[in-house]
Order: C-alpha cells, then sequence, then structure tokens
C-alpha cells in the first residue's frame, strides 16, 4: 500500500469508556445545532472528524446523518476536503466501515432520492459505488477525484489484506488495527469498496488498476 506523506496529519484516536463516548457524541450533536443556526461555522466540526469517523458505526451512525446535513451549508472546497479526509481516515480506523458509511451518506446527500438512501446502513452502503461515482463525475469534484481514489484504494487494499489474512501490519503512519467487530461486515464492504474502485478505475495509475484486476473477491473468501 503507498501512503500518502500528508496522512500524518490525520492521526486518529478513540473515545475511551461509554460516559465518554456519550459525551462527544453530544458534543457534537450540538455543534452541529449551532452550525444550523448559524452560531458557529461548520469548520468548528473539523477537529472532531478524526474521532468521529474511528467510532462504531452503531453508536455514531445518527451523528453521521446530522453532520452531513450540516455540511450542506458548507462551502465547496469544506466540503471536498471532508470527503477526501474521510477517504484517507478509512486506511488508518480500527472501523472502516463508518468512514465508508460516512462517504456514503455524503455522497448520497447530492443526489435527489436522498430521503430513501438513508433509511438504513445496507442502502447507504450498497449505493455508494453509484452515488460516488455519480459525485466525482462533476467538474466542481473532479479536481480530488484522483486524490480520493488513492486513499479508497489504499483502504481497499488494507481491508482485502485484512480479510485474506494476507495484511502485512501497519504502513500508515498512526494507523491502528482493524477492530475485530467489523469481521461481520468486511466482505460485503470489500464487495463493495472494490465495485467503487472499479468504476473510479480511471482515476487509478495503471499499475493499481492492475492490482485491482487481479484482486478477486468470492462470496467464500
Amino acid at each position: 500500500m503507498i501512503v500518502n506523506s500528508n496522512w500524518h496529519v490525520l492521526q486518529v484516536d478513540s473515545v475511551p469508556g461509554d460516559v465518554q463516548i456519550s459525551e462527544f457524541v453530544k458534543k457534537v450533536e450540538l455543534k452541529v445545532c449551532l452550525v444550523r443556526v448559524g452560531s458557529i461555522q461548520i469548520t468548528e466540526l473539523a477537529g472532531m472528524k478524526a474521532i468521529l469517523l474511528n467510532m462504531q458505526s452503531d453508536v455514531i451512525w445518527n451523528v453521521l446523518i446530522e453532520v452531513v446535513a450540516a455540511l450542506g451549508y458548507a462551502e465547496g472546497s469544506i466540503k471536498r476536503q471532508w470527503l477526501v479526509d474521510a477517504a484517507e481516515i478509512s486506511c488508518i480506523s480500527s472501523y472502516p466501515t463508518t468512514a465508508m458509511l460516512f462517504i456514503g451518506l455524503f455522497s448520497g446527500s447530492f443526489s435527489k432520492y436522498m430521503p430513501l438512501l438513508i433509511l438504513d446502513k445496507v442502502s447507504v452502503l450498497s449505493d455508494l459505488p453509484l452515488t460516488l461515482t455519480c459525485l466525482l463525475s462533476d467538474p466542481n469534484w473532479e479536481g480530488i477525484a484522483g486524490q480520493f481514489t488513492s486513499a479508497l484504494w489504499s483502504s481497499t487494499e488494507r481491508l482485502y489484506g485484512w480479510v485474506t489474512g494476507t495484511y502485512l501490519g501497519r504502513e500508515a503512519p498512526g494507523e491502528q488495527e482493524i477492530n475485530p467487530s467489523e469481521n461481520l461486515s468486511a466482505l460485503s464492504l470489500l464487495h463493495i469498496m472494490h465495485t467503487a474502485c472499479f468504476y473510479l478505475k480511471k482515476y487509478l495509475p495503471l499499475e493499481k488498476q492492475i492490482r485491482l484486476a487481479d484482486m478477486i473477491i468470492t462470496p467464500s473468501l
């Protein structure tokens, strides 16, 4: 896996203990409300993203929906940075599913079918390859397509290695071990991420396109 030299700025950490998690969630929800009423800028949420996207998805799902809604008020450059950061965080996070859910919600928020897309986490993830491809094909987003797809591919390789038992260990600065709780959904998530990479392969260099083609994923992997 080729590591982006800038990822060291995206060190992730977990919120220890149930009490701290509850307090963190309340803090994010409060800031989202303040963003919506115009009391604070959306940039106030930026410092929380590395923790937010390194929490178990069951705990943070409703907050992710609120954060994506708040990002609707942000400038284009801020939105694009959140998308890239989410992909890069997924490369070092203990919970890559959470980052992918955020990416799915975020890319889906640009679709006219958004109310249907957020009915459940399964729908958000299964629609991710399509909603993401549609978003990055927009001229306003193509400028980050290469950087985003490179990070998505690295995250996919990491998850593939973890699922197949061929993962060689931490390669990115600040990378954490994938949490065992991810095991139940890892294979289905891998299928989704691999499909998304396939749809976006034009943004990958030739050697990565070849590795993508060689990555065989079966239901019994």
